[in-house]
């Protein structure tokens, strides 16, 4: 569980055309354990001090401050640079077009982060966009699975053929890599990343203020999309 007296650097990749609840819906539901949302006007001290401390942090897949448009929503103006990026305890990358070339400034910054950080979490494509850096070779990993099924079916499916695909879960955890499968799999990512790293009491409470109730990671309704599709 996270100390609650630390504060927590969490980090989001914004890229040209990603899917905006990808990124919105996990962000927000992650965001729903902190101590903005539980102000001390509302909250006893005690339970504000359980909840987290999270600074976040928002950066370009360009490096610069350039601001990116999703596939919807406003556009999101980047807070930080490759450079003045502090070192990340999480990083959120939601999914964009996985065929998206990232500069070799990009994958090493993302390389450089990924050392350091406590969890990578990708929802969606983020995963597939993810495999030209290398750091999800031979991991266990959810993905969009009509977009997984789209690449297989055009025979693209080499670029992205290193990762170790999990074609029925909503999301898989492996190691310090949290993956999501589509869109929506993402705000059952962030809950069960939620249970896992904040206060029961507050987690309970984020839980009852969002009246979501989160899928489990099987079964998953969408499995059927890939079921009889070789991977190759």
């Amino acid at each position: 569980m996270i100390d609650s007296t630390t504060p927590i650097e969490f980090g989001v990749l914004l890229t040209p055309d990603h899917q905006w609840l990808d990124a919105a819906g996990t962000v927000d539901y992650i965001n729903l354990h902190s101590q903005v949302l539980f102000k001390p006007a509302y909250f006893p001290d005690a339970l504000v001090k359980k909840a987290a401390i999270i600074n976040w942090h928002y950066i370009s897949y360009a490096g610069d401050l350039k601001p990116i448009q999703a596939t919807s929503g406003p556009v999101q103006p980047p807070s930080t640079t490759f450079k003045d990026c502090p070192a990340l305890d999480y990083l959120i990358v939601p999914g964009p077009d996985p065929f998206l070339e990232l500069s070799p400034e990009c994958i090493a910054f993302l390389k450089a982060q990924y050392a350091g950080l406590k969890a990578l979490l990708t929802v969606c494509t983020g995963s597939m966009l993810l495999a030209q850096t290398g750091l999800l070779d031979g991991v266990h990993a959810a993905t969009n699975k009509a977009g997984l099924k789209f690449v297989t079916e055009k025979g693209a499916f080499e670029r992205f053929n290193k990762v170790k695909w999990v074609t029925n879960k909503r999301f898989v955890v492996d190691g310090k890599v949290w993956s999501a499968a589509g869109v929506t799999a993402g705000l059952d990512l962030g809950a069960e990343f939620s249970r896992v790293h904040f206060d029961p009491e507050i987690v309970k409470l984020a839980k009852e203020a969002s009246e979501y109730v989160p899928r489990g990671a099987e079964p998953d309704p969408y499995a059927y999309l890939l079921e009889g599709i070789e991977l190759k």
